[in-house]
């Protein structure tokens, strides 16, 4: 009879009701179910399946058995590292998950990746090569550039009052917010120019606009709006990059972004723009309530999005599919989240983020797709780790660059 690894033996003795209270939570949490009815489907499932680890060789048992020690003693403590709720729909992958999962409950904080290529073999995490310093994660920058041209680095700036022009004042906060507000008492004539706020590769930034809109800035992302919408017909603005609004309900003044492929019209509600000029596609994703977009490149060409919808602007068409929400709007909850993504663009994600250049080296498949969640305010290091434990693909960080090579 096989000896069981650690981890099976946690399973089976859930299935035998033997578990302790914080044990249970864990597996719910690593499992993403909320009931135990489910909890015990998705174990049994795992278990039952042709891919479990019990056929892996003896250096890779004793590794996870290592894992498995380090980890019993956060099983019990009420104060142990939370973990983040994970989709287990990837069975093929047990053998990566179970790995990634058990690595992460020692270190608290969430990292997984798997490869759609069934037959990737394990790799040493030790084979990520250092030329130079590792890359720490971006953070909250940007840079507000006024109507009259005077630049303002906002995170070189002190928080309070930025600015205050008339009946408009700027001023920022602790927690990297910009907040314009507008006199309830601005008269009719008042002057607004435009403002841009901006953020570099490596920052984010979070803007409440005049009307109260509520939006939040991926990296090298910039959008152009208005310093007051008081008295405009429609509230109009401009985005390059990607960002998440949610949009203060006015029906008399239909809030309009507009991005050099499409335009999105709504009156209140909360979504995703994704329209980066170094990708094909422009993506719209819509969380609550309605919003128009149209399709600049073919005129009459637009659709009524619905929540947990996304639209794909490409080529000059546009197609709706049913959106993973988890996703689009992994970055705003500070993760990455790839979803059978190309290896080409799971890196444009990691260069914005960490301001680093990808060089890739001949002969690897760019195309090669993976799945999975890593913290984004980790290191580049656990990055590329997660995604060579896959196979495949190695990495060799250098200054100010990530070489990527079979």
């Amino acid at each position: 009879m096989k000896k069981e690894i650690p981890h099976t033996e946690l399973f089976n003795r859930y299935l035998k009701n033997a578990c302790t209270t914080d044990e249970i939570e864990l597996l719910l949490s690593h499992f993403g179910t909320l009931t135990e009815k489910d909890l015990r489907k998705s174990i049994s499932e795992a278990l039952g399946e042709g891919d479990d680890v019990l056929s892996a060789t003896a250096d890779l048992k004793e590794h996870l058995a290592e894992l498995y020690k380090n980890m019993v003693p956060h099983l019990r403590k009420d104060d142990g590292p939370k973990v983040v709720a994970l989709p287990f729909h990837k069975r093929k992958a047990f053998f990566y998950l179970a790995v990634a999962c058990m690595t992460l409950i020692m270190s608290g904080t969430i990292a997984l990746f798997y490869s759609k290529d069934s037959n990737s073999e394990f790799q040493n995490l030790s084979s990520l090569t250092y030329a130079g310093k590792d890359i720490s994660a971006g953070g909250d920058k940007a840079k507000l550039t006024l109507g009259n041209g005077k630049v303002i680095v906002l995170n070189e700036a002190s928080d309070g009052e930025l600015l205050k022009v008339g009946g408009m004042l700027i001023r920022k906060t602790g927690n990297g917010q910009l907040v314009y507000e507008v006199a309830a008492d601005q008269v009719l004539g008042t002057a607004y120019t435009y403002n841009i706020i901006s953020t570099p590769k490596g920052g984010t930034y979070h803007v409440i606009l005049p009307d109260g809109t509520k939006v939040w800035l991926n990296a090298a992302s910039s959008l152009k709006f208005p310093t007051s919408f008081t008295y405009q017909k429609e509230r109009n603005i401009e985005l390059t990059g990607e960002a998440y609004f949610e949009v203060s309900k006015d029906a008399k003044h239909p809030f309009r972004v507009h991005t050099p492929k499409q335009e999105v019209e709504v009156l209140g509600t909360h979504f995703n723009i994704s329209s980066y000029v170094d990708e094909l596609a422009v993506k719209t994703t819509l969380f609550e309530g309605s919003v128009k977009v149209s399709n600049l490149h073919k005129e009459g060409s637009h659709i009524i999005l619905k929540p947990g919808e996304q639209s794909v602007v490409s080529k000059g068409e546009i197609t709706v599919a049913k959106a993973d929400l988890e996703e689009a709007l992994a970055w705003k909850n500070g993760l990455f989240v790839f979803n059978d993504e190309p290896l080409e663009g799971i890196m444009k994600k990691v260069s914005r983020w960490y301001d680093v250049e990808v060089v890739y080296e001949p002969g690897l498949d760019k195309n090669k797709r993976f799945g999975g969640s890593v913290s984004r305010f980790d290191k580049v290091s656990k990055v590329l780790r997660q995604l060579e434990l896959t196979g495949g693909v190695h990495f060799k960080i250098e200054e100010g660059r990530i070489i990527a090579m079979k």
